[in-house]
């Protein structure tokens, strides 16, 4: 018997292999290799102080927590985690998720709803536009960190209610919001401020708050959203703002009320690496110092690196098969560089993403410079019009 809906999943997937956008689940590798795949941005996976003090802090309970939080809590860390990350961000409060991904759709269609406008930028990460379609709002896209259309979109804005939502650092590019200007365009026309700063916690400020914190704006942005999984190393997602703002999440927001919560050895390693970044906060410049030293060299070879600025570099290739070769040809060598292709990123803007974390050290940005004038030969077998 043929199931009409079976078969329109099989035909994508034939589809996306055709076009070479069709995606796997990686698999575990320990071959050495010089690895830009991941966002460990301090690598602190590898910090034996993290680890020592997460153990201690686990001790023998390795078990889940069996229950959402708003049923039953069977770690005492989750309270210290959220008090650790308040005081960080420099709030009142925070809330933790299961996921980056999990505050996302579970802030956003709490606080907005059909009489609410949300203003996004076109390039927020797929959670955020997940959520603003999960709550039922008017959505308006303008276009990526353009000052200009934001404004133009707010002023035919009649809803009371209006929330600007975009990402610090944008995950593909590699690139920063203008979070000064959308802060003074959000009080100008009364909306509230929500910023994921997913890519930047643990990274920038003199606190490695993250760009909120560096941009100076912290006053000015309601709702800070950030993760543990990418500097921090860990996992999980986290609201941090007004204590009344947590209530309400705690009280609306289904990804929380209706989720198992955090592990406590999983909450351990999250404060540890927390504490830790907070000890030793001047590791995001080193961080950035040695991206630019990679961009750089990338750019003087020709590699198009488009306005990337942070620790994540986007090498432009223009098509799908030419980001795959490009980067079966670096894994050959040692290197691994995912190929970002369509719906990820739009089609033409095809690349392959380093993002450079304190495991890579200066004598492995110097292979790269030594490999990738032959890589981009073989790029331009592919790409004769570039």
């Amino acid at each position: 018997m043929t199931i009409p809906l079976i078969e329109s999943l099989y035909e994508d997937n034939n589809r996306r292999k055709s076009d070479s956008i069709f995606r796997k689940t990686s698999t575990y590798n320990d071959e050495p290799s010089i690895d830009f795949s991941g966002n460990s941005y301090l690598n602190l996976q590898n910090c034996q102080e993290v680890t020592d003090n997460a153990i201690r802090l686990a001790g023998n309970q390795l078990f889940g927590n069996m229950a959402s939080r708003l049923i039953s809590q069977s770690s005492p860390l989750y309270d210290d985690l959220e008090n650790e990350l308040a005081g960080w961000k420099g709030c009142e409060s925070a809330l933790i998720f299961n996921s980056g991904y999990a505050a996302n759709i579970g802030i956003i269609p709490a606080i907005c709803n059909r009489n609410t406008d949300i203003f996004c930028d076109k390039l927020n990460h797929a959670s955020i536009i997940n959520g603003c379609l999960l709550s039922g709002a008017k959505l308006l896209r303008y276009r990526h960190n353009d000052m200009a259309h934001l404004e133009e979109l707010l002023r035919g804005s009649s809803s009371a209610k209006k929330l600007i939502v975009t990402d610090s650092v944008f995950s593909m590019d590699g690139d920063r919001a203008p979070l000064a200007d959308i802060c003074e365009l959000g009080e100008r026309y009364g909306c509230a401020v929500m910023v994921d700063e997913a890519h930047a916690t643990g990274i920038f400020g003199n606190r490695a708050s993250g760009l909120v914190e560096e941009a100076g704006v912290e006053s000015a942005v309601q709702i800070r959203m950030g993760t543990l999984s990418k500097a921090v190393a860990g996992v999980g997602g986290f609201f941090a703002g007004d204590k009344e703002i947590r209530d309400y999440l705690v009280n609306n927001a289904p990804s929380l009320i209706y989720s198992t919560g955090l592990p406590h050895s999983t909450l351990a390693y999250n404060l540890s690496a927390v504490r830790y970044i907070r000890k030793n906060p001047h590791q995001g410049k080193t961080l950035l110092d040695r991206a630019e030293k990679l961009r750089c060299i990338l750019k003087e070879m020709g590699y198009d690196c488009m306005n990337s600025t942070t620790q994540i570099i986007p090498v432009l290739t223009g098509s799908a098969e030419s980001a795959l070769e490009l980067s079966a040809y670096l894994k050959k060598n040692s290197i691994t560089a995912p190929a970002i292709r369509t719906p990820t990123v739009p089609k033409g803007k095809e690349r392959i993403r380093l993002s450079v974390h304190l495991g890579i050290s200066n004598n492995d940005i110097e292979f790269v410079g030594a490999t990738a004038p032959v890589a981009r030969n073989l790029n331009h077998k592919n790409n004769p019009h570039e």
